[in-house]
């Protein structure tokens, strides 16, 4: 056989290969089986998505702290990380100490998202705070969570 008709046929069961690992990814990726990954969404992320936008982006201002917002904070912590592993002289107490701050500032987040939601909540009469319940309850058994099917 000749070289070009072996590459040709190799060439082409790559191909075919590819096509069917491409199509059985797809049917397994959009089967209604469950996943593991489809995950319902945490309860601090339903508390975080049911505060109105204002309020969400005051906490994510606060929260930004001297860094100007969470998200640029977020980053320097990563740094912060990341130049103590890469330290010559690793201060195993240091690398807890920013741990710690970040720790610390994650959970002062989400203190004070939970009293912005329990101060909604205080404001609902008893049927709105049961319809509330009802559409936490449905968004909890949607799987993947975030209004997404």
């Amino acid at each position: 056989m000749k070289l070009w008709l072996k590459l040709l046929l190799a060439g082409s069961l790559a191909l075919n290969l590819a096509v069917i690992g491409l199509a059985a990814g797809a049917a397994w990726r959009f089967s209604d089986k469950d996943k593991h990954w489809k995950r319902p969404p945490t309860v601090g992320a339903l508390i975080f998505k049911e505060l109105d936008q204002d309020t969400r982006k005051a906490l994510r201002q606060e929260a930004g702290g001297k860094h100007g917002s969470y998200f640029k904070r977020r980053h320097a912590e990563g740094k912060a990380v990341i130049a103590a592993l890469r330290s010559e002289a690793f201060d195993a107490e240091s690398l807890l100490a920013v741990l710690q701050a970040q720790a610390d500032a994650r959970h002062a987040f989400q203190t004070k998202v939970q009293q912005a939601w329990v101060k909604k909540l205080a404001a609902l009469t008893p049927q709105e705070r049961a319809a509330f319940a009802d559409r936490m309850e449905e968004r909890l058994a949607r799987r993947g969570g975030y209004g997404r099917r």
